[in-house]
């Protein structure tokens, strides 16, 4: 558990943010991102600032490609709006902190799948023989 904690918080800190500028092939309506955003932060307990536990609880019912469709989505919305990536009072903005909450869960399940298919071991071994 505490190597799966230990991942997580890693995993935050490598976790991209929706802010890179992207290719917007239909740009989304302010309203519409601001909806999106108010609606996927609800979701998650305690947000902006959730334990580890909420935001698993809050992101479990998602599929992965779920997950994946929201990030672009978030960058689709600040690439077209760029005030939705710039934090107030030295707070991060939400569509930024949904992001890295988004990059921990997708984290959390490729460290779960590699437990699950017991292969820790060999990623280990690659890893330490310079495999990356």
């Amino acid at each position: 558990m505490k190597i799966l904690r230990l991942a997580i918080v890693c995993a935050a800190a490598a976790a991209t943010t929706p802010g890179v500028a992207q290719d917007v092939k239909h740009t989304p309506t302010l309203q519409s991102c601001a909806a999106d955003i108010n609606l996927w932060s609800s979701q998650v307990p305690g947000f902006p600032e959730p334990s580890l536990d909420q935001i698993r609880a809050g992101l479990k019912a998602l599929t992965q490609g779920e997950i994946d469709g929201r990030v672009t989505s978030l960058g689709n919305c600040v690439s077209a709006y760029p005030s939705l990536g710039k934090g107030q009072g030295g707070n991060l903005p939400a569509a930024t902190t949904l992001g890295n909450l988004y990059g921990l869960e997708t984290q959390a399940r490729y460290l779960n799948f590699i437990y699950r298919h017991g292969m820790l071991r060999k990623f280990t071994e690659e890893d330490e023989a310079g495999q990356r």
